[in-house]
């Protein structure tokens, strides 16, 4: 019944399975053509290379891992490039910033065990500089805050000393959290996630075939895309994938520190998301809680390779972590929006004890990275992470 639902409004659920597949491959990157990059040759033919399994956390490589990478890569690379035909190279997806803002990620370790204080969570009250990055999941052209989307929040903490997941960046200080506003991921497994990028390249022909085979996923999609949002900052923001938080797995969520309606305003405009914003940071601070859920009891009830399984609350609460403080300012200047352009975000920009686990983490290692080289390349734009608020720096 859903299914036959959705399927009553074809071009609205391409608009979904186009965006949804973009946002999670490439979410906060761009890219042109890859094929003529030989520096990405390297890359794709060690895509597994070097990647430490961690099966007592409930990881499990499919036979065909390296081979499905190499086949899902291959497939955004080629619809990428078919999204970006004149330079400068724009993001694909997530292309819309709403603003990159200046926020302090204050730690509050005291509800957790001792064994978990680890990382940036091992100090209490530690205070990190960080920056955000509110966007629209969408792809250029479809600018309208009033389209179907997904929103993101990608959080890059400063000066976090110690050596990084990506052997290209391991000495860089940043350590990244990335999140949507809906708390599951919509694609079930490996070979599955294969189908749809083989369905995106394959043009409209292959998404209705894939919407027809495969409804229950379509479905999920439509579900993340018919969700209001009346203003990033009062928003709920979830990982949708597991981590890893020293030696047990977790997904975290960005709270905002007192629930506001999500009913989208009257008369929205195609802007209205930053101007929420803009009207908030003018006035006060904004304010989140940063929190984790402990993966507890079986790994069919919480398992770690399937994430479009929602991970039982009244099992494993949520526990706040950290306080993320977005103090008042003015944001959307012409020089802030420049540097938002060219920062990158990756879930692999992280400390090894929260290192990303579960295909769909394993996945974006490969296609984030890539993505990452060819941009900043086609863009002339150094590959560098910020370290302060100043963005004259970069």
């Amino acid at each position: 019944m859903q299914a036959n639902k959705l399927m009553k409004n074809p071009s609205y659920f391409t608009l979904a399975l186009i965006s949804s597949i973009l946002i999670y491959s490439c979410n906060q990157q761009s890219t042109s053509s890859s094929v003529d990059n030989p520096n990405l040759a390297s890359i794709s033919s060690n895509a597994t290379s070097g990647y430490q399994i961690d099966t007592d956390l409930g990881e499990k490589i499919d036979p065909n891992e390296t081979a499905s990478t190499k086949a899902i890569e291959a497939d955004f690379i080629q619809t990428l490039k078919d999204h970006t035909k004149n330079p400068p190279t724009q993001r694909p997806v997530h292309a819309k910033h709403h603003g990159v803002v200046k926020a302090i990620f204050k730690i509050d370790n005291h509800l957790i065990d001792d064994k978990y204080k680890v990382g940036i969570f091992a100090e209490n009250n530690k205070e990190y500089k960080s920056w955000i990055r509110f966007s629209n999941g969408n792809p250029p052209g479809a600018a309208s805050d009033t389209s179907p989307d997904v929103r993101g929040m990608a959080i890059k903490l400063m000066n976090v000393s110690g050596k990084k997941l990506l052997d290209s960046e391991a000495n860089e200080q940043t350590q990244d959290f990335l999140m949507m506003n809906n708390s599951t991921f919509f694609i079930k497994s490996l070979d599955l996630y294969v189908t749809f990028t083989d369905a995106v390249k394959d043009g409209l022909s292959g998404l209705a075939k894939f919407a027809l085979f495969h409804p229950g996923t379509t479905y999920n999609i439509y579900k993340i895309f018919t969700k209001q949002v009346a203003n990033p900052l009062t928003t709920d923001f979830f990982s949708t994938t597991p981590y890893k938080l020293g030696s047990t797995a977790i997904k975290f969520r960005a709270k905002p520190c007192q629930e506001e309606s999500q009913s989208r305003p009257a008369n929205a405009g195609p802007n209205y998301l930053r101007e929420a914003m803009v009207k908030t940071l003018n006035q006060k601070d904004a304010c989140y809680n940063f929190m984790v859920q402990f993966r507890k009891g079986s790994l069919n009830d919480m398992p770690v390779e399937d994430s479009t399984k929602e991970w039982d609350e009244s099992a494993s609460p949520y526990i706040k972590v950290a306080t993320i403080t977005i103090p008042k300012q003015t944001f959307d200047t012409p020089e802030q929006q420049k540097f938002a352009e060219n920062l990158s975000f990756t879930p692999w920009h992280a400390l090894p004890v929260h290192k990303p686990l579960g295909f769909t983490n394993r996945v974006r290692r490969v296609v984030y990275e890539t993505i990452s080289i060819f941009r900043h390349t086609q863009n002339n734009a150094p590959r560098r992470e910020p370290s302060d608020f100043n963005i004259n720096n970069r």
